[in-house]
């Protein structure tokens, strides 16, 4: 699993949403939409993902204040089909375009057996288990998938095409137990590197390539990363460019604006989600048992070393959640400074937190275990 270690604190996870959600609102957001970004920010911190959570707010922020994010977007929805239909961001934040996705295509679902949904004109959407989950909750199985700017190099070579492309694919399970795999196409996500240079760490040197096509432990130097599993990951990448652009009608990762790039200029990113109906091939209850003596099972394989154990996907993010809830979420000590420079310019209360402390963020997206 990808990692870097930072200095931070720790903050309870109702302040820290209620924070966000205030920050939000005062960039305009509707009182729902910022309470749904702002749940969606926290929840990929408590999960563990921490390169999708709350350290990108300040960057939604500014493209917010830029205007090439809508703080209210006036999304669209076309049908195209009884099982089909596409979405239409408005150049809102990626959050709204991708949970209305998520409802739509359970409610095509129900209808027809499977609902897709494409997304069109949206923005970063953050980690995608939120809305596999979503649709896992509903009692289907669940797709995710976007794809951003170029940051990934085609296998075997030294500059960049696709963008990190993650993957989301989920199964409900009962008692909140469901399977998630979410993951990106690079060896570890491209917001990892941003944290990394936020909090001025070094990264692993066979992570990314610079400007020069060297690699480089400096995050600030990367112009490119490693697709994981070499040219598996770099072909599911371009896949995925396939389902997020063309059917969308969005433009492919080479031709994408920059995240990082000129803030006053839209992204006009893609997405597809998908749900399955479960009960359309079997009893919704009988194919959570199987998930359930399935995850059994799994866990019960011999671990490779001696003490380990063999975690079935999600599991980490799951139990980082219920260890997180109770202790708290740390967040960089620099994030913080940010947070509270943001705070008093509005006129809030600085963010609450405990002593210092050294914590490893980390992004289960590496798993191969998730954007």
């Amino acid at each position: 699993m990808a990692q870097i270690e930072v200095e931070s604190a720790l903050i309870e996870p109702e302040s820290l949403k209620e924070f966000c959600y205030q920050l939000l609102l005062q960039a305009n957001l509707t009182g729902h939409d910022a309470g749904l970004v702002a749940d969606t920010l926290v929840e990929s911190n408590l999960r563990g993902i921490d390169s999708h959570g709350v350290a990108r707010l300040p960057h939604y922020l500014e493209r917010i204040r830029q205007q090439s994010i809508q703080p209210r977007p006036e999304m669209q929805w076309e049908p195209l089909g009884d099982a089909v239909g596409r979405v239409d961001g408005d150049h809102g934040l990626g959050q709204l375009a991708m949970v209305k996705a998520a409802d739509h295509a359970v409610e095509l679902a129900r209808d027809s057996g499977a609902g897709w949904v494409s997304i069109c004109n949206s923005s970063h959407c953050g980690a995608l288990a939120y809305y596999g989950l979503r649709i896992a909750e509903a009692g289907m199985i669940g797709f995710a998938f976007t794809h951003v700017d170029p940051m990934v190099t085609p296998h075997g070579a030294a500059e960049p095409f696709c963008g990190t492309n993650p993957i989301c694919m989920t199964a409900p399970g009962k008692e909140g137990k469901s399977l998630c795999l979410d993951m990106a196409t690079s060896i570890t996500p491209w917001n990892t590197i941003a944290n990394a240079a936020t909090e001025g760490v070094s990264i692993p040197g066979d992570w990314a390539l610079d400007a020069n096509g060297r690699g480089t432990t400096d995050p600030n130097e990367v112009v490119a990363l490693f697709p994981f599993g070499g040219f598996k990951g770099s072909g599911l990448g371009l896949m995925i460019d396939v389902l997020c652009a063309l059917l969308g009608g969005a433009p492919i990762g080479p031709d994408i604006p920059k995240m990082y790039g000129d803030l006053t200029q839209r992204r006009l990113l893609g997405g597809m989600v998908g749900a399955i109906d479960i009960s359309r091939f079997t009893e919704v209850e009988t194919f959570q048992d199987r998930i359930e003596e399935l995850i059994q099972r799994w866990g019960a394989v011999k671990p490779l070393k001696e003490g380990g154990k063999v975690y079935y996907p999600g599991e980490p993010e799951a139990l980082t959640r219920v260890e997180r809830l109770q202790s708290g979420i740390p967040v960089g000590l620099r994030l913080i400074n940010q947070f509270n420079e943001l705070a008093s310019a509005g006129g809030l209360p600085p963010l609450e937190t405990t002593e210092p402390v050294c914590e490893d963020v980390t992004s289960s997206e590496v798993e191969v275990s998730p954007t």
